[in-house]
């Protein structure tokens, strides 16, 4: 499943949630039944946060690739609850001056235990 989360997250790198974003997430995603879609929306969500995490992905790359993620699920009428988590949590980092120390808290927090 790496892979193929990979390739998606690289998609969400796109500037903004615009057309182009969504035809290119939806060519890849849309060999997938619609709970398959969900468990994929929700794996890229956690694959963020933990990039975010890791240090592996600056606070600016792993904001757009939610908000990008976030802007599909909303377009397509399907948004699970863990990936509406994590974004909350990074828009939430977008305001105040210890965003990103929250968003950390809030990461471990929506990730659960294993984080």
């Amino acid at each position: 499943m790496t892979n193929i989360l990979d390739t998606l997250y690289k998609i969400c790198l796109h500037p903004r949630p615009d057309d182009e974003f969504i035809n290119r997430f939806s060519k890849v995603i849309d060999v997938y039944s619609i709970a398959e879609k969900s468990e994929l929306v929700d794996s890229l969500a956690r694959f963020i946060a933990e990039k975010f995490l890791s240090g592996e992905g600056s606070f600016e790359e792993t904001d757009v690739a939610i908000n990008n993620l976030a802007g599909y699920a909303i377009c397509n009428n399907r948004i699970p609850e863990f990936m509406w988590g994590v974004y909350m949590a990074f828009d939430d980092a977008e305001l105040g001056s210890d965003g990103q120390q929250r968003l950390a808290s809030n990461l471990r927090h929506a990730l659960g235990p294993a984080a």
